[in-house]
């Protein structure tokens, strides 16, 4: 059944965050994953616009469910369970059951998660990054392209996982135990990356076919550390950090950046939202550090929200301006059915 395109039946797609990670090291399973009060701000947010909204928690039983749905649009901010490809997997199995849904499609989310192959598309598409190698193994050695101090993270988590205090080293024995931590909890490389010690940003992108670019967010450390990083601790506690909108830029910085956000949104084939994020080198040059296109949803906590918001972008509009394509995409699809 096809329903009016005034009122649709939108498929909320979603993984529910079930433990509460309290410290760093705690368990973080589903730290990526969305608590209740965000889906019932998305669903207030659908409904807003005039669609009904049927939920769908993403878990093993999704494929049956989904299938047996009369629904017309997807709003898909599924993390997924599993596996380097999880993010993939939901846009996967709507494009089998040729169902329309908002956001990057499964190539998109797959690259995107592993931020090595993100590091390389951006940069064959002219956008800096810093040196950087993934590693397996612990005593690998140190490429000639990297000096200590140095950043290591997962290869392929999202929300900071894995990313702590601890997580810049500055000698070989820090090197290889970290990585032996992330290798053995994560069961995935560790991203080895050159440490840039300069300012952090943000920058959300919404709607489409080209999107909107928000106004940038910068994070400002509380000067505690002297290599500060943006870490799982500041997104589950009381931040110690500072998110500043619109970020304190004169305009070729602000016009870098958001063009380098556009750059990045298109080169890796993203559509309808995604953040990506930049920390500048010591000569105060933005570098690409990851793009994500499955950003965080919760209103007045989420940097995209918190961006949007600052750029006179309600959270409901927020959300109709990230539905609103693949709205389109339906309606067009209806014609040359026709």
């Amino acid at each position: 059944m096809q329903h009016t395109d005034d009122r649709l039946r939108v498929a909320l797609i979603y993984n529910l965050k079930r433990t509460v990670a309290r410290a760093e090291g705690d368990d973080d399973s589903d730290a990526e994953f969305d608590g209740p009060a965000t889906i019932e701000a998305l669903t207030h947010a659908i409904a807003a616009a005039g669609h009904t909204v049927v939920h769908v928690e993403a878990d093993v039983g999704f494929l049956r469910r989904i299938s047996e749905l009369d629904i017309d649009v997807a709003f898909n901010i599924a993390e997924g369970l599993h596996g380097r490809s999880r993010e993939a997997l939901v846009p996967a199995v709507l494009d089998l059951l040729q169902i329309e849904y908002t956001g990057s499609d499964a190539a998109t989310l797959a690259i995107t998660l592993d931020k090595s192959l993100a590091r390389a598309v951006v940069s064959q598409a002219g956008i800096p990054v810093a040196a950087g190698r993934v590693f397996l193994d612990p005593a690998r050695p140190l490429p000639p392209e990297l000096s200590f101090p140095l950043i290591v993270k997962p290869v392929a988590e999202g929300s900071s996982k894995g990313v702590t205090a601890a997580s810049v080293v500055h000698d070989r024995a820090g090197l290889e135990a970290i990585v032996g931590s992330i290798v053995g909890r994560y069961k995935q490389g560790a991203l080895v990356e050159q440490f840039l010690p300069g300012r952090e940003f943000t920058v959300g992108l919404v709607g489409g076919p080209t999107p909107r670019v928000l106004t940038p967010l910068e994070i400002v450390f509380d000067g505690s550390a002297a290599h500060p990083v943006y870490s799982f601790g500041h997104k589950i506690e009381v931040d110690h950090s500072a998110r500043i909108v619109p970020a304190d830029l004169d305009d070729d910085l602000r016009r870098t950046l958001e063009e380098m956000a556009l750059t990045a949104f298109e080169a890796l084939g993203c559509r309808d939202v995604a953040r990506v994020d930049f920390r500048c080198d010591a000569e105060g040059l933005p570098r690409f550090i990851e793009c994500n296109p499955l950003p965080g949803l919760t209103p007045e906590w989420s940097d995209l929200c918190v961006a949007a918001k600052h750029s006179a972008m309600s959270y409901d509009a927020l959300i109709a301006a990230i539905l609103a394509p693949a709205i389109e995409r339906v309606r067009v699809a209806r014609e040359a059915a026709r």
